[in-house]
């Protein structure tokens, strides 16, 4: 067993493909220190790494309104459908 300690080690790679496998897995966080450390390797590609930091926060970040997610809308609306199923089967 290693004494290291996890939190503070950057993934060993530094792709945009990582980036896009840790934010898959809700890692955005380190997700956006590549797409930083990518954009300080590419100044040419610098403006797009920030684009995508400014999005991943925007749609991480912790809801401020009431706006529902998106995941929350979806759940409502098996819901209702389920509620509507179960009126018609006592119905019959």
């Amino acid at each position: 067993m290693d004494n290291l300690n996890h939190e503070n080690l950057s993934p060993p790679i530094q792709t945009e493909t990582m980036a896009q496998l840790l934010l898959n897995q809700r890692h955005w966080r380190e997700a956006i220190e590549i797409y930083q450390r990518l954009g300080q390797q590419n100044p040419q590609k610098k403006s797009d790494y920030q684009k995508k930091i400014i999005e991943i926060k925007n749609y991480f970040k912790p809801q401020t309104s009431p706006k529902e997610t998106r995941k929350t809308q979806q759940t409502r609306q098996k819901i209702s459908h389920l509620k509507k199923l179960l009126l018609t089967l006592e119905n019959q």
